[in-house]
């Protein structure tokens, strides 16, 4: 499926563009849902229901992104350079919905309340590591070289955009690692 937005994306906008632009983005956010009464029962559905990263374990909201790119080939004499780079950043968050929130206390509600704050706040550092990546990919695939040949150049932008991406995923792990998945910055409810 992430394929398919990027290809209709791909075709609906690559024209020669002059310079750099933003990189295009399509952010998607869906929902798993816990019901409760209590602080310790939301939790633990949310401890269970909530959504699994690489490391096996469950965690209250996730941001996963992908950065893709295009460009096409220019032909100067005997090399072959860059020109019509496209990236497209593809950001999908997963959030837990309270199904019963109407029926909550006061202070249950509140503190659900703090507790979705800061989760957003944690989640949106992840979007923030998916679109400087896919500008600094952008930036990095138009200051490549021309080569000796269009294979070559292949391989020096795949190897470029790959190494950004790279850069970045290790961003999100230490942010990951530092706040302990959001709840050292208050996305706990417990």
């Amino acid at each position: 499926m992430r394929r398919l937005w990027f290809t209709g994306l791909l075709a609906a906008v690559m024209c020669p563009m002059p310079g750099m632009a933003e990189p295009l983005s399509r952010m998607h956010t869906s929902y798993y849902y816990v019901g409760g009464s209590s602080a310790s029962v939301l939790a633990a559905q949310i401890d269970q229901s909530g959504p699994q990263d690489a490391d096996g374990k469950h965690h209250p909201g996730m941001t996963r992104w992908d950065v893709q790119w295009k460009f096409n080939h220019k032909q100067e004499g005997e090399t072959c350079g860059v020109k019509d780079v496209l990236v497209a950043v593809g950001i999908t968050r997963t959030l837990p919905k309270w199904r019963d929130e109407e029926k909550g206390g006061r202070a249950l509600k509140a503190r659900w309340k703090k507790f979705a704050e800061a989760l957003a706040r944690y989640l949106d550092e992840h979007k923030e590591h998916g679109l400087k990546a896919g500008a600094d990919i952008e930036k990095a695939l138009l200051a490549i070289q021309p080569a000796s040949n269009c294979e070559d150049l292949d391989k020096a932008v795949n190897a470029a955009g790959e190494s950004v991406v790279v850069k970045y995923r290790k961003l999100g792990s230490d942010y990951d690692r530092d706040t302990d998945y959001g709840r050292k910055l208050g996305a706990t409810l417990l």
